[in-house]
């Protein structure tokens, strides 16, 4: 029996995840090929046996075995989608409530835990995923917020899906949380490490040490142990230009003390974490480079401390999959959908899509490469082997250089269904190329599928 012990609504999951392989839309619309699919898919999203939790457990699945015996990286962070521009369209009470920043807003929010491997930073899958909409209009203050213990808070998700992700990842041999500032909270550290568990998580606040200082000022008092150049990437959101940062580096090991908000008796008065700062030297650019990192790891050199500051870095994973689930790539939030319940359900199913888009893109050129049957199940990958018969050209610069093995291979294979020439003076192959290449791949492989069924029943 399968994920929802009903043939049909297995069958229907199959295909459609497959056609949110192929489209990179959230458009049922766009990616179903006739009227009957469109109807299918949406009965299929608003079925109410086809439940959120077993859709998650699907998607979750792959990361289990995956990382086994692999140091991982997890990366959390959460964002919303806005669906107020769909307000009318959709029926009220059916999954979405107040999202984004103000009460008018309308939406729901993903906090998600995507799974890297520490070694070579390939995307094995995710760990957790938590979807929820806020109720109501009242404010902190009027909900005695600050008096409400951890659990009681939406803030305690950082928490939940850290021990999530620990008996979800039981296989590997040690576990890295990584986070921005908003999982600075002091009952995580003081809950969460164990012996194969680890966090970096940016700091928010200026908490208070046991030696009677301040967070903030200890960093700054220490010896600047070495710099370096960073790449920043442009983000028009947060007004950061792309530039070359020169930056220096500081780090030292502190005791924060237990804050006013962690309620709980016996939580620990005290945690010893290792701290490093990264700081901009010119400061006379907009919105220089000053970044607080809190570890459990040991940081007792400059060069354990680059490897601390490289692995806070590779949040921009996660950052790029919520633009790819947004405006830029599937546009879940002009989903044509009626009810909250079921664009959450869609944007799950999605997750798949999204993260293959991305394994794709990463894996081109890439010497620590992917495994194909990461991200291919066999029936593809046989597939995608006759297909690089087809494709590769007689001279040797026209081959697919790539080892079978790796999922540069079924990139270069992809692409070249998308339509890139393969040519040495050509960049690599984009998003836009890849996307063309899945969608006809899905068609390529349901009817080589059909082939191989009709040949079975003839003989």
């Amino acid at each position: 029996m399968g994920k929802f012990k009903d043939k049909r609504l297995d069958k229907r999951a199959s295909k459609l995840s497959a056609l949110l392989l192929a489209g990179r839309s959230s458009s049922i619309h766009e990616i179903a090929p006739t009227e009957a699919e469109q109807k299918a898919a949406y009965r299929f999203l608003n079925n109410e046996k086809t439940e959120e939790e077993t859709l998650i457990k699907t998607v979750k699945e792959r990361s289990s075995y995956l990382c086994t015996g692999k140091d991982v990286l997890v990366i959390q962070d959460t964002t919303d989608f806005n669906l107020t521009n769909h307000r009318r369209r959709l029926q009220p009470n059916t999954g979405v409530g107040l999202a984004g920043g103000t009460t008018d807003d309308v939406g729901f929010f993903l906090h998600s835990s995507l799974v890297l491997d520490g070694r070579d930073e390939t995307i094995l899958g995710f760990s957790d995923i938590q979807l929820w909409h806020r109720e109501g209009q009242s404010t902190k203050e009027e909900r005695g917020y600050k008096r409400l213990p951890i659990e009681q808070k939406e803030s305690f998700k950082w928490i939940k899906a850290c021990n999530e992700s620990k008996e979800h990842l039981v296989a590997a041999t040690s576990i890295t949380f990584i986070e921005d500032r908003e999982g600075d909270i002091y009952e995580q550290f003081a809950r969460i490490p164990d012996e194969r568990t680890h966090l970096i998580i940016r700091s928010r606040d200026n908490r208070n040490l046991s030696n009677g200082g301040k967070l903030f000022d200890e960093l700054s008092r220490q010896p600047v142990s070495g710099g370096y150049a960073i790449d920043i990437v442009k983000d028009i959101r947060k007004g950061i230009e792309k530039r070359i940062a020169s930056v220096e580096v500081r780090f030292c090991k502190v005791n924060i003390t237990k804050s006013a908000s962690a309620l709980k008796k016996d939580t620990a008065r005290q945690v010893e974490l290792h701290a490093i700062e990264v700081r901009e030297i010119n400061e006379s650019v907009a919105n220089p480079i000053r970044w607080r990192l809190l570890t459990t790891h040991v940081v007792d050199s400059y060069k354990r401390a680059i490897e601390i500051i490289n692995n806070y870095r590779k949040r921009w994973y996660i950052e790029q999959l919520f633009r790819l689930l947004k405006k830029k790539g599937f546009d879940i939030q002009s989903s044509e959908l009626e009810t909250g319940w079921a664009i959450r359900k869609l944007m799950i199913m999605i997750l798949n899509a999204a993260l293959r888009v991305m394994q794709l893109l990463l894996a081109y050129d890439n010497q620590h490469c992917q495994a194909v049957e990461e991200v291919f199940d066999p029936g593809e990958i046989k597939c995608l082997k006759g297909l690089n018969k087809t494709l590769e050209g007689e001279t040797e610069k026209s081959k697919n250089k790539y080892d079978p093995g790796q999922l540069s291979w079924a990139t270069w294979v992809i692409a070249r269904l998308g339509g890139w020439k393969s040519y040495n003076t050509q960049r690599p192959p984009g998003p836009i190329a890849l996307k063309r290449g899945l969608d006809k791949f899905a068609s390529i492989y349901e009817g080589w599928k059909l082939a191989l069924s009709l040949k079975k029943d003839v003989s």
